[in-house]
């Protein structure tokens, strides 16, 4: 079989691998005709009364503001809206989700000092010099994708709180490719999502078309065989694969703010790394695929699709092709470009950068890489399933299932959702033990709704089946968290039973509590 190697020396006389010389990687996306859509019409094979999409994943660390139009979307299209913030939601958080109707939004936090094993697969990655940007961002586009599995959803958008000009037609059209392909990609055209190197390339007048991007991207969890691994272009990286068996398509287009990218150089140090091991692995499945051109409908085939990766000459050749380019763009930028910030500080970070590194680090990656997919798709093919229709109550059944309540933990939006949703979460509670669910269940476990401003635990689960015998921590959290409860071990609210780091709830007391207040 004649490598990707070879086949470049015999149509570019002997020259190394250009990777970074291909403008358009269109060749490896399908573009199926897109069906129109709107918000009152099916979306494919999606019944009107469904909606477009099961939940809209936003993955952020900004201010509540920057959440506004993501919401305003969530809205407009009637979908679930997962929000997930590092350690704690920012200020101003439910005045801005007010937008949504109670139940329609999802607000998760991830601590950033714990690690889980599924979560965080690809930390263990060898890397020397990993952006904190990319870690935050693998683990919770992650966990949206590990919930997703779980619930069952067949349909997830991932969407970064920066992207703009996306409705709900627009929605309906690219969620119904999703019948056909696992991965719909719709592209940001006006201002391209590049690295800061593809940015200060595009200076010196060279084209380079958009791809895919973990910012507006929908995918099958059911389907979809990669995760979202620490590095930059994770995304690509995570649909790798699906990129080969020509199962990405393109669902349209969206827009994106623009940002200055050579106001840090430190990013294009961080992006370096990532930015070269996306172009070679892309170049491979690039020329692989230009082998089967005859044949359009044909998979790239499995069998040593790698073995080049793996070949520290393969990447000796991408590594010097990389430093050519970036002494190319320097010379060109430094007699023609003006413009402030400058991009040389950023371009001789990236080259900085490049010098530190060796094929040995790529082909060590790779090998590594491998073997956490293989252990990925282990895991996820026997976790189980959670057959729920509250999407509320799904993801943190969800959350349970996955064993990352010591990782991640829902959050209240605000205090009237709060409200409304401890009183009907307690009253169904109290149904289940044959008690009445309105006033006379709530007067009998002496709940009232504004008593629960927010849940003590954010992982107890009502109506579990799971009995075992009293634990007075349960008290002590109560106390800890509401001080204004009489509450104590004689006095218990909840039977209860450890389950690793959460605690299940079984059976609630049929006597009256209420605060020191009322008494």
């Amino acid at each position: 079989m004649q490598t990707s190697t070879g086949l470049c020396e015999v149509e570019s006389g002997g020259e190394p691998p250009r990777p970074f010389h291909v403008q358009s990687y269109d060749a490896l996306l399908q573009f199926p005709n897109i069906p129109v859509g709107a918000i009152d019409t099916p979306s494919g094979k999606r019944a009107i009364t469904e909606p477009l999409v099961d939940a809209i994943v936003v993955p952020t660390i900004r201010t509540a503001e920057h959440l506004r139009s993501a919401v305003q979307f969530a809205a407009d299209t009637r979908c679930h809206l997962i929000v997930i913030y590092t350690d704690s939601p920012p200020a101003g958080l439910s005045d801005v989700l007010d937008a949504l109707g109670p139940g329609h939004v999802t607000v998760l936090t991830v601590r950033s000092g714990v690690r889980d094993r599924l979560l965080d697969l690809g930390a263990s990655l060898p890397q020397n010099c990993v952006s904190p940007a990319a870690l935050d961002i693998s683990r919770k586009r992650n966990l949206g994708l590990l919930i997703g599995r779980v619930c069952g959803w067949t349909r997830v958008l991932f969407l970064d709180d920066d992207i703009r000009k996306l409705s709900a037609g627009k929605l309906s059209s690219a969620a119904a490719l999703l019948d056909d392909y696992p991965v719909v990609g719709l592209q940001v055209r006006k201002y391209p999502d590049a690295s800061v190197v593809g940015h200060a390339r595009r200076l010196t007048g060279r084209r380079q078309e958009p791809f895919v991007s973990g910012g507006s991207l929908l995918v099958n969890p059911q389907r979809l065989d990669g995760y979202f691994a620490p590095i930059y272009h994770e995304d690509w990286l995570c649909v790798l694969n699906h990129l080969r068996e020509r199962e990405v398509a393109i669902g349209g287009s969206v827009g994106q703010l623009p940002y200055l990218p050579f106001t840090t150089p430190d990013r294009a140090k961080f992006e370096e790394f990532g930015d070269i091991l996306l172009s070679g692995l892309l170049w491979l499945v690039h020329t692989r695929t230009r082998q089967h051109v005859a044949d359009k409908t044909r998979a790239v085939p499995d069998v040593g699709c790698w073995e080049e990766a793996t070949d520290t000459h393969f990447w000796k050749q991408i590594l010097d092709q990389r430093e050519s380019l970036l002494w190319d763009i320097t010379a060109h930028l430094r007699t023609y470009y003006s413009g402030d910030p400058s991009p040389l500080p950023s371009l001789a970070a990236a080259k900085e950068r490049l010098g530190e590194l060796k094929p040995d680090d790529f082909v060590s990656f790779m090998e590594r890489w491998l073997t956490s997919l293989a252990e990925w798709r282990d895991r996820i093919s026997i976790l189980s399933q959670v057959d729920l229709v509250e999407k509320t109550r799904a993801i943190e059944k969800a959350l349970s299932e996955l064993g990352v309540a010591h990782v991640a933990r829902t959050h209240e939006p605000s205090a009237q959702r709060v409200r409304k949703t401890g009183m009907r979460w307690m009253s169904g509670f109290a149904s289940r033990w044959a008690h009445r669910p309105e006033s006379e269940g709530r007067l009998r476990f002496g709940i009232r709704s504004w008593l629960l401003v927010r849940r003590p635990i954010s992982y107890w689960i009502a109506g579990s089946t799971n009995h075992g015998e009293h634990d007075s921590s349960c008290s002590r959290e109560l106390l800890k968290l509401y001080p204004s409860f009489r509450t104590g071990h004689e006095r218990s609210m909840f039977f209860v039973k450890p389950a690793g780091n959460a605690i299940r709830v079984t059976k609630v007391y049929t006597r009256v509590y209420r605060p020191r207040s009322e008494r």
